[in-house]
């Protein structure tokens, strides 16, 4: 089985400047949105997500909160076809890829700042999709007033209690998200944690989407274009990095727009199999 390169940073897409077009769209910087490239990305990577000590303390949740005694959800089996995966961040031991633990579902919530009409709708069908594809249980926490900040603290235990924060998804302004300047689409990622024996698991992430690009795709009717952005983003969140293969969603020109292709699917069965680990 094939497996992908490590990588610390999150994804990060930036548009082209060029004219181009996806599905038919041509409205200039609302095409341009979905021609992505690779772009290597520092955010986070100054705070506590990526910090090389990882482990738990003081900023950290009992260990074990929401944590069942088998995984939660089935892996679908991998799929035939064409199209590779490469992971965002792979163990210690060069084999297995980080990955979130399938005995506790991923809580997610949706920023109301700047929330476009219908966006979290949009999140919810983005998550359903990759959930499906990789057998992890999501639960839709709903909105929060969570302002889009680039220095996110994976525990906040004043606004979402005694747990890791949810994975959290906002529509945020270059203002707001720097990273975000220059045609930067979208940004995705998850915070590692390490284990007593270093065994890493995701506990939390980020998804920052451009809120001028994806108002352009939603106005402009590219509703399948816009949930294809937001799945690509959460497909770093879950560990998935970029592929060559166009037709793959984890492509960095975007993919077909149709979700996530066979190749992305063995990634995200790879991914959904992750290990159980109550001491986190």
């Amino acid at each position: 089985m094939r497996q992908g390169s490590l990588v610390r940073v999150p994804g990060r897409h930036r548009a082209t400047r060029a004219p181009l077009s996806w599905a038919g769209l041509s409205l200039g910087r609302a095409v341009a949105v979905l021609a992505v490239v690779v772009a290597v990305s520092v955010w986070l990577w100054q705070v506590r997500p990526f910090d090389s000590r990882h482990g738990l303390g003081a900023d950290a949740p009992p260990a074990g909160i929401g944590a069942a005694r088998a995984p939660l959800g089935a892996p679908p089996s991998m799929p035939g076809g064409h199209g590779g995966y490469t992971f965002m961040r792979m163990q210690g031991n060069g084999a297995d890829p980080v990955a979130y633990d399938p005995c506790r579902p991923i809580h997610f919530t949706t920023s109301t700042v700047g929330l476009p009409p219908g966006g979290d709708a949009l999140v919810r069908e983005a998550v359903a999709t990759m959930s499906a594809a990789s057998g992890l249980r999501f639960v839709d926490d709903g909105l929060t007033d969570e302002p889009p900040t680039p220095e996110r603290d994976p525990y906040q235990p004043d606004r979402y209690g005694d747990r890791w924060a949810p994975v959290y998804v906002s529509f945020a302004t270059p203002e707001q998200i720097p990273r975000l300047a220059g045609g930067t689409v979208g940004l995705g990622g998850s915070t590692p944690r390490a284990a007593g024996d270093g065994v890493l698991v995701y506990v939390t992430g980020s998804v920052w989407l451009d809120r001028a690009a994806m108002d352009d795709l939603l106005a402009a009717g590219r509703r399948d274009s816009a949930r294809a952005v937001v799945e690509h983003e959460i497909g770093h969140v879950l560990g998935l990095n970029h592929v060559s293969d166009a037709t793959q969603l984890m492509s960095e020109t975007g993919g077909t727009g149709a979700g996530p292709s066979d190749g992305d699917r063995r990634g995200l069965a790879i991914l959904g199999r992750g290990v159980c680990r109550p001491d986190l």
